[in-house]
């Protein structure tokens, strides 16, 4: 049972990282048709931040896309819409990391243990915080909190809930910035 157990781990952590690379080839591969998305509204923003939440690799102008957006739909929706796209991409992430739980347990470095310790002692903090701040080192969090089998459904909702106030708070930026600018540039007459 130990064994089936294994191979099925190994099966789901090698799908979630084909999926995440696919993801990231798509993306160099289609990219005149991931750049127009933007133009969808609320469904461009939800798309692009899938794929900005799912390649770890690639970056994708998310913030640029949620910024742009905020400034011309209702930035609380482009916050909402954009922070679930980001947490369903993020699952392939996770996938990966509940899949390939011994490689990561053998990457010896001291994020790796200070990240294991975090969501071992405060999982629900840790989960929201990280989600809620631009933040690089999200990648391997998500894919240590899988290596820990921190709950997929808690960890959806808490990384939905602290990316959608990221990039509300973008989308808000968006709204105010470039409403400010284009006034200031109105009155210089520019």
């Amino acid at each position: 049972a130990k064994r089936e157990s294994r191979k099925r781990e190994y099966i789901i952590g090698g799908v979630a990282l084909a999926l995440t690379i696919a993801s990231c080839v798509a993306v160099v591969v289609y990219w005149d048709y991931v750049s127009q998305a933007s133009h969808y509204g609320y469904f461009g923003a939800f798309v692009i931040s899938i794929l900005a939440g799912a390649t770890a690799f690639v970056p994708i102008p998310g913030v640029l896309v949620v910024f742009t957006l905020g400034s011309v739909l209702n930035p609380a929706l482009v916050g909402i819409v954009s922070g679930l796209g980001e947490a369903i991409g993020s699952i392939g992430i996770y996938l990966s990391g509940w899949g390939g739980q011994k490689a990561i347990q053998n990457f010896n470095h001291k994020f790796v243990d200070r990240f294991t310790d975090w969501i071992r002692r405060r999982g629900e903090i840790a989960v929201f915080l990280m989600s809620a701040m631009l933040n690089p080192l999200f990648y391997p969090f998500t894919a240590i909190a899988g290596m820990l089998r921190f709950g997929l459904v808690k960890f959806f909702f808490l990384c939905w809930a602290g990316k959608a106030i990221k990039n509300m708070a973008i989308a808000y930026l968006g709204y105010f910035g470039l409403r400010s600018i284009l006034k200031w540039v109105g009155v210089l007459g520019i």
